[in-house]
Formats: structure tokens, sequence, C-alpha cells
């Protein structure tokens, strides 16, 4: 141990990547093209025998040689991990890992918040999912009163949010008493998640029954998934959305009286689409309904965000017109045509 040495990549690069990716490989995972920072811990000779990476607050491809797995080197990448976004301001972090390596994370500082028969998803803060569930239930409260009978939810993205999504939206208003909408965590090149939220709730501020939440890390788009430790690459969509379903059945359907739940059909999203389809699995035994809502076409295209998105990197705003609200249309125009200031 004394003979190790402690590597740091933000991230690495080159050849070092290439003997990360090696190590990794060895050790039956595959790198996340996302990692932002890694660790390695290499011996006297120069030989990867532990490392671990962070993308953003996410734990990620943590892998200790089996020649030296008595050693603590796992503690040790935890803890160094941690002390890094401890600069970086975040204290709180999430781990995907197997299941048989559970206990062993659990005795380094993790709580699990939700699992499979093959996959776990950690954090390392005893009371943070509880605190989420009891401030969407504060939020909610307001709004159950003994005629709210059918409880729809919608989970969504909305970058940016269209007129595809405020139908799915209007739709499922009218078939339920409350409908709670979930928007997505995270930032993108696009549309930060505070921007998607306001734009969802700017177009929707007619809907009376509805209540718009934050999803924050707890509610999970298919989209987000590791995929690095999961050997067979077929199966992953299969296994992450088994994760989320579970956590959707086991937390947010008790806690909001959830009956049903919305989505839309997916003729171009092939991920999406497979997610659809083991949603309609996964909630086959339980007391959610799932209603599969049509897209809305604009003749014979259907309405989406990425073909939005696909116009606002050609600066063709004009085409953007009849595929979003005029709230979303605006913000658009504020913030990606910069001809529009000069023309006031």
């Amino acid at each position: 141990m004394y003979n190790n040495q402690i590597k740091i990549g933000k991230p690495f690069k080159n050849q070092k990547l290439d003997k990360l990716i090696s190590f990794l490989n060895a050790n039956d995972l595959t790198y996340d093209v996302n990692i932002e920072y890694s660790i390695i811990i290499e011996d006297f000779e120069g030989n990867i025998i532990a490392t671990g990476s962070l993308e953003k607050n996410i734990i990620k491809c943590v892998a200790v040689d089996k020649t030296h797995r008595n050693e603590n080197l796992t503690s040790t990448i935890i803890t160094h991990l941690f002390n890094h976004s401890i600069k970086n301001r975040n204290k709180k972090l999430f781990l995907f890992t197997k299941v048989k390596n559970e206990l062993q994370f659990k005795n380094l500082g993790f709580y699990t918040i939700e699992k499979t028969d093959q996959i776990v998803l950690m954090e390392n803060t005893k009371n943070g999912l509880s605190s989420y569930l009891d401030f969407i239930k504060q939020e909610s409260l307001s709004f159950y009163t003994d005629k709210v009978k059918k409880i729809g939810c919608i989970i969504a993205n909305c970058n940016p949010f269209t007129n595809g999504h405020l139908y799915l939206i209007e739709t499922a208003a009218k078939e339920c008493d409350l409908l709670h909408i979930f928007i997505l965590s995270g930032d993108n090149n696009f549309f930060s998640e505070n921007e998607r939220y306001n734009l969802v709730k700017e177009g929707t501020k007619n809907i009376s029954n509805i209540i718009i939440h934050h999803a924050k890390e707890y509610i999970l788009s298919p989209l987000t998934f590791p995929t690095y430790f999961i050997k067979d690459k077929n199966q992953t969509t299969n296994i992450n959305c088994k994760l989320d379903i579970n956590l959707f059945l086991n937390k947010l359907v008790p806690l909001l009286k959830i009956n049903y739940r919305f989505v839309g059909t997916e003729p171009k999203d092939i991920v999406t689409n497979s997610y659809n389809n083991e949603l309609i699995k996964g909630l086959a035994n339980s007391n959610v309904h799932l209603i599969i809502v049509e897209r809305k076409k604009l003749s014979f295209d259907v309405i989406s965000a990425t073909k939005v998105r696909f116009l606002i990197e050609n600066k063709d705003f004009k085409a953007i017109i009849p595929y979003v609200p005029k709230t979303t249309y605006d913000f658009i125009i504020s913030k990606f045509d910069k001809t529009s200031s000069s023309k006031k």
C-alpha cells in the first residue's frame, strides 16, 4: 500500500484514458463518456489497481483489482471523490452499483433509494429521499379534497415545452381530477431545469387541476441511467426501466395516490419507445392505469422537442412558431435570436 500512487484526471485523456478503459474492461465495466473527473490508484509498477469517477454528483466506474480487494481501496476512492465534490460545493452523492455491492457501500455511508434484482441506486444522505417526498407532499396537500379520485401523473423533460407536451397535459388533465407533472432534473446545452419548469408553468397556467414539480434526482429518465456495469447492452433499457418503475410504484404512487400515468407515443425515439413498452409490462399488475396518448402532429410531422432544437440550431425561428406555445416561442427568441434585441 505504501508504494501505491494516486493520480487524477479531469478527465483522463489519450494513453492514460486507454489504460483506464482497459482496466475497467478487465473488471466487466465500460468507460462512461460523460465522466468529468477520475481517480486511479497504481501499484509501484504503474499498473492500475483501483479507480472511481464522477459525473457531476454521480459516482461511476468504481473498480478494484481482484488481487487488491482486501486493502480498503474502495474506501480510499470514495473518500477522495467525496472530498473533490466538497471542493465543488456538492455534498450529496449518488451511486449506481450491482446488488452484490450494496452492503459494501452501505458500510461506506451510502443509503439505498431503490433497487431491482440487478442494480441498486444509493445516496450518501440518510434522509435525502424522504425529505424530497415530504416536500412533494406538502406542495400537493391543498389540492387534495374528498372529490379528488382520479389522480394522474406525467413525467417529462420538456426540452423545450412544445404544443405536443401541451396536448398531452391537456388530454390528461381532462381525464383526471388532479394531474401531477414532474419535470426531469438536469441542465443541458439548450434549456436549464428551471427554464424548462418555468416554460411548462407559463404554458399551462390556464389549467387549474395540475401541480408542476421539480423531479430532482429521484425521478429518473431512462436516458440518464448508467450502462457501464451492464454486460449485456441489449438489456440496458429493460434493466434501467425496472429501477425507474420500482421507484415510481413504491415511492410516488402511495404518497400521492396516483392511479393513472400518461405517456405520449414515440414513433421516432427508439429508446423512449422501448421505455414505454417496459412501462406497459411494469404497471400491468399494479393499480396504476397506463394511458398512451397519440402524439400531436403538424401536417405529416409529429411535434417534438428534437425538431424544435434542430430549428434553433439552424436559426430557423419562424419555422418554430407552429411547434410551440407562444410563451415558449417568446422565450426562445429572447434566448437564442441575437437579432431580436436590435429590432426593438
